[in-house]
């Protein structure tokens, strides 16, 4: 059950919540935050699914954009069916559920007076801001707030967990070979293993970077298996893992080679060779780059350039 709630209006904030989504995703995993476009899958019963959600959430994030309480948008709090509304009522209903207004683009909460009755003790709850020019910092700021709030499970040490998780990788490529089943189920046991303890280390690159090569496990698996619109969409969670971890650090090799790994499954060679010399170009010893880029010339047909003219000596 997600722990994280993202209520929105999507005429106010659609693009910045898609962001903090992302971001969220990133370090807490898929299984924590819950934002209706992601979650919610053709053949379900949406309210009832984000009642679900809402009554299993540890923390609320209302986004407050610009446009949150314009004209149009202020008519449509006061009916008392607008879902945006019962989503945050909702919220606020609870005592033992933390709501954090996140405050977007400059928008500021209007007065307790305005609101409609069941939503005025929003303005009771510490809000924060994340603002473009600083959304990294922000977001940051807000990861560690929720941090606190949102209780991660297990006691493994960090360079325990580390190591359990490669162990896992290790064995997951010799079950591909042998059992693609059997590897598609070691890669969500691997993930679900994420689920849990991310929420414990939000800020650890190498569990981030993790996260993406797991999706990308579990997409590889799915292709041998023949399962391609399976397979597609958790290469999509792949890159959208990588693409993330590139922008909050454009100087972190892992990111832009598992860009390239992506890309390489999706049968995009040159693409894929692109990115992975720019990991190279970052860290030029970087093992798994230097072997993905060789099996990439083999695959293109090209002799390998020699070390020599590629690294500094």
């Amino acid at each position: 059950m997600p722990a994280v709630f993202l209520s929105y209006r999507r005429a106010d904030s659609a693009a910045w919540c898609k962001r903090l989504s992302d971001h969220l995703s990133l370090r807490f995993g898929d299984d924590i935050v819950f934002r209706d476009v992601d979650d919610l899958q053709p053949g379900m019963r949406w309210r009832r699914e984000i009642e679900a959600a809402l009554r299993g959430a540890v923390v609320v994030l209302v986004l407050v954009g610009p446009q949150w309480f314009a004209a149009r948008q202020r008519r449509r709090l006061a009916d008392p069916k607008d879902v945006l509304r019962q989503e945050i009522a909702t919220a606020l209903s609870s005592p033992r559920r933390k709501v954090v207004p996140v405050l977007l683009g400059g928008a500021s909460l209007p007065e307790s007076a305005v609101l409609p009755a069941p939503l005025r003790p929003l303005c009771e709850w510490q809000a924060c801001a994340l603002r473009d020019r600083q959304w990294r910092r922000d977001v940051e700021a807000l990861v560690e707030r929720l941090r606190q709030l949102v209780p991660g499970l297990g006691r493994l040490t960090l360079a325990q967990i580390h190591q359990q998780l490669l162990a896992e990788q290790e064995r997951y490529f010799d079950l591909l070979v042998e059992d693609p089943r059997r590897a598609l189920g070691l890669a969500r046991t691997t993930m679900r293993r994420l689920n849990r303890v991310c929420p414990r280390y939000p800020q650890d690159a190498e569990l981030q970077l993790t996260r993406g090569y797991c999706h990308k496990n579990i997409a590889m698996a799915l292709q041998r298996l023949g399962r391609g619109k399976e397979a597609d969409l958790a290469l999509e969670q792949a890159e959208r893992t990588f693409r993330t971890a590139a922008v909050e650090r454009p100087d972190d090799a892992g990111a832009w080679n598992g860009l390239g790994s992506v890309a390489a499954l999706r049968g995009q060679l040159r693409p894929a060779l692109r990115y992975v010399d720019k990991a190279l170009k970052l860290v030029p010893t970087y093992p798994a780059a230097l072997e993905d880029r060789r099996q990439l010339l083999a695959a293109l047909g090209r002799a390998p350039e020699s070390q020599s003219r590629r690294t500094p000596a």
